[in-house]
């Protein structure tokens, strides 16, 4: 380093000549508490300081480049940020009272008792020493010249001599006199006092505690730590601080000989938690981000409820507060809006940013708004993200910093919204910055944010773009959880991506998004492969993280011919020495070798093992199909087993249509959700319909809806069935046979069983006679058919439906013609 390069200047443009403490480095002020400040400030220092010189100062910069991260990594450290701005603050208090004490131990004696009477001719206390600009004068005192200080000395040596001994004479008579008169009786009353103060050493910063209680300072009136005297808004200069303090450091030395500011390594022991203890914090993170991705609140909030007692480190309970107030802020969210849109009411205005919108209707299916002069309608169950926000945030309890740090917490998850709208409205909300980034950092690991479809760009603040349409690109269902052909082929494409990105949990959750019932037979297979190799990826990353916490340190391994040592690891992190220096790694950038390595020495010595290791060697890009063939084959994997994990990772899913060969009936369990949605949508207008011809029209828009929906999924059977119900109110047989050719191309339904329900529904709603005389005319033209086709269970009911329609209907030639259909038989 050349003699005249200041590193400080040089790279950082600081106006300093000696060690800056940390925040000054950094370029923040005292006590910083915001993290994501200091994250921002540390990196525009680390860029600034990454610019090389000349080559003989390049000592210099990594000598600062160096300093740069301790201070980054001592203030985002709460630990070590607590116990450095304490020293921080006690090396400036105790500088500044050591600068005071020693003109009081001048004035006065230590040895005397402190008295209360006030003498007039005591010596005016010397002001604080301080790193203010006030200072400067005494400063500038200190620091003149040997020379002119024995030059003044020769001119002043004579006057000295003899005003020295005139004035010890006088000093000494006047001082008898005032003894004798003053600080006599003053003696005698203090004797008596029992409790006499000392005066206090000169060592000892504090001052005498007042006469009166009035005078008392109160300690506990400001939390915040203060820093030096200096003038407000004006911080120190390292030159102002090394001339005002004793000790900080010469404006003349060099980077190499500046003293250190307060240590920022001694900072108190972290508490201790055993690697089964991290990695059980670490299943818990895991769990509860597949909850929060999944937008189950409850289960996330449960996941962390079982762990919050659990011993953790400093880094460890950082960041459970930061996902368990996250999780909180969520059920917050979603509990203002179920209450909303329970108590949603006509004329409501709402806001959602700067959009303003007014409720014209609100009924059981559907809510409409006015906004930019027309009105928008929306289903009650599938309500754009815009006005969900609008709603929540109408709901919402506490203060606007409360309501800002959850708005923007929910908007978090959102795929559509911008991330710098995010973190501004996390910062109007006094949030902590390093907590929204270590929640994005979570939200990458765990999270499939591609589950979604193709979405705007971005979102605006004002959410009008969102109350603009009148559907919501998200892939979740809205018709109680099918998919579309080509939802089903980009969320198949998503949990293949998260696969080779590591992040098996991301890919399992795209995965459940899918029904499966709505594939044909070949797609199923594919996607049951694509769902073992998930699974047993799953077992492998955990393989690893189990084994990275029974590391010991200082432990030697062996990988793949490479000899390294273990100096450190847990659940997730692991450092090892190389060729002379540390390598870290985590779980997301572990070499595939090593990762390997890792979960042989866990797994045992199995076919299923070899399983694991060659689903991990299909998806990881140093792999491949033909490299996880070859694992494979070392365990004897049978080959329609190896034929179907490949097709799972590799083959491409065939969404046509496949009308041609009608699906199974799915099953109860999975109707049950599209039923309930089913229902709660067409419920109000059923029962709003007069007339037959009413049921009618319901029904012809059923079975739009029913062909409208992907086929064979569990939504196309439940509307289809409403469909034929419907027709079968309205007498319109006609259309019931339409409804149940359609069903029946689909699924393998037993077309007799349906016209024989259609009949039974249709004589159960009415007496009329016209009613059962179609009924009557329907079983007559489906009867020979059934038992041309071998169903003459259902054959032989419908004809006794139709024996008793055509009673009810008075006709006595369908009586007759039903009785002929006996004959027949």
């Amino acid at each position: 380093m050349t003699g005249n390069t200041n590193p400080y200047q040089t790279w950082l443009g600081l106006n300093v000549s000696s060690r800056p403490d940390c925040y000054t480095l950094l370029g923040l002020p005292l006590y910083e508490a915001d993290g994501g400040k200091i994250m921002v400030a540390a990196q525009n220092a680390m860029a600034r300081a990454s610019i090389p010189m000349a080559p003989s100062d390049e000592p210099a910069r990594q000598a600062l480049v160096s300093e740069i991260q301790l201070a980054q990594n001592c203030l985002l450290d709460p630990a070590q940020k607590q116990a450095y701005d304490q020293q921080l603050q006690a090396y400036y208090s105790g500088q500044t009272a050591a600068a005071t004490a020693q003109p009081v131990a001048a004035a006065q004696p230590v040895s005397q008792p402190v008295t209360p009477v006030a003498t007039p001719s005591a010596a005016p206390t010397s002001p604080v020493a301080s790193s203010d600009s006030s200072s400067e004068p005494l400063i500038q005192s200190k620091k003149q010249s040997a020379a002119s200080t024995a030059k003044r000395r020769a001119r002043n040596s004579a006057f000295t001599t003899y005003a020295g001994f005139a004035l010890v004479l006088i000093t000494a008579l006047g001082g008898g006199g005032y003894y004798y008169f003053f600080m006599k009786p003053a003696e005698d009353v203090a004797q008596q006092n029992q409790d006499p103060q000392p005066v206090p050493q000169a060592k000892d910063p504090a001052p005498a505690e007042p006469a009166t209680p009035a005078e008392e300072p109160d300690e506990t009136e400001t939390e915040k730590p203060t820093g030096p005297n200096i003038p407000q808004g004006k911080r120190p200069t390292s030159a102002e601080l090394a001339n005002s303090i004793p000790g900080l450091g010469n404006p003349d030395e060099t980077m190499a000989g500046m003293d250190e500011m307060p240590s920022m390594m001694n900072k108190p022991p972290e508490p201790t938690a055993t690697p089964e203890q991290q990695a059980e914090l670490q299943t818990a993170f895991m769990t509860a981000w597949t909850g929060i991705g999944a937008r189950d609140f409850a289960k996330a909030s449960i996941a962390l409820n079982n762990v919050r007692e659990l011993p953790k480190t400093n880094e460890g309970k950082a960041h459970f507060e930061q996902v368990d107030q996250f999780v909180q802020d969520l059920m917050a969210f979603n509990k203002a809006l179920n209450e909303g849109i329970e108590t949603l009411a006509e004329e409501e205005e709402l806001t959602v940013g700067t959009t303003k919108f007014t409720v014209t209707v609100v009924d059981d299916n559907r809510i409409v708004v006015r906004f930019a002069n027309q009105n928008k309608a929306f289903e009650r169950d599938n309500l754009p993200e815009g006005f969900q926000r609008a709603l929540a945030i109408s709901r919402l309890k506490g203060d606007d910093a409360a309501k800002q740090r959850i708005e923007a917490s929910y908007l978090l998850l959102s795929p559509k919204a911008e991330a710098e709208y995010v973190r501004d409205l996390w910062m109007k909300a006094g949030a902590d910055g390093g907590a929204l980034a270590a929640l994005e950092a979570d939200k990458k690991k765990y999270v499939a944010s591609e589950m979604v479809a193709a979405a705007p760009s971005g979102m605006p603040a004002d959410g009008a773009d969102e109350m603009s349409s009148d559907t919501t690109p998200d892939m979740a269902p809205a018709n109680g959880g099918e998919t579309s052909a080509a939802q089903v082929a980009k969320i198949v494409e998503v949990a293949r991506k998260q696969l080779v990105d590591r992040n098996p949990s991301a890919a399992q959750q795209a995965l459940s998004s899918i029904d499966a019932t709505s594939l044909t037979p070949e797609n199923q297979a594919k996607l049951t492969g694509l769902q073992q190799v998930v699974d047993l990826n799953t077992k492998f990353w955990d393989a690893v993280s189990k084994r990275l916490t029974k590391l010991p340190a200082d432990e030697d391994l062996d990988v793949n011919g490479t000899l390294t040592r273990v100096v450190e690891s847990d659940a997730n992190r692991l450092v090892l020495r190389m060729a002379g220096e540390n390598k870290r790694y985590t779980l997301a950038d572990m070499p595939p070798g090593l990762a390997k390595f890792l979960a042989e020495e866990e797994l045992p010595a199995n076919v299923e093992t070899k399983k694991i290791i060659g689903a991990f060697l299909l998806v990881t890009p140093e792999g491949g199909v033909d490299r996880a063939k070859e694992e494979w084959a070392t365990g004897f994997l049978p080959q329609e087993d190896i034929t179907q994990l490949v097709a799972g990772m590799t083959a491409p899913l065939d969404m046509k249509p496949a009308t041609n060969q009608p699906v199974a009936i799915p099953s109860d369990t999975a109707l049950a959700a599209p039923g309930d949605a089913l229902a709660k949508k067409w419920n109000a207008r059923i029962a709003s319909a007069k007339e037959a011809s009413d049921h009618v029209d319901i029904a012809k828009q059923l079975l739009e809806a029913a062909k409208s929906q992907p086929d064979g999924s569990p939504g196309q059977f439940v509307a289809f069935r409403l469909a034929l119900a419907e027709g079968a109110r309205g007498a319109d047989f006609d259309l019931c046979s339409t409804i149940i050719q359609d069903w029946s191309a689909r699924f393998a339904i037993s077309a007799g069983e349906w016209h024989y329900k259609a009949m039974q529904l249709a004589g159960s709603s009415t007496d009329a006679a016209s009613v059962h005389a179609a009924i009557t005319r329907h079983a007559i033209s489906q009867i020979p058919v059934l038992r041309a086709a071998g169903e003459d269970n259902f054959a032989d009911a419908m004809q006794r439906v139709a024996q008793q329609s055509a009673t009810k209907a008075n006709d006595q030639a369908l009586i007759e013609a039903v009785q002929q259909l006996s004959g027949n038989s």
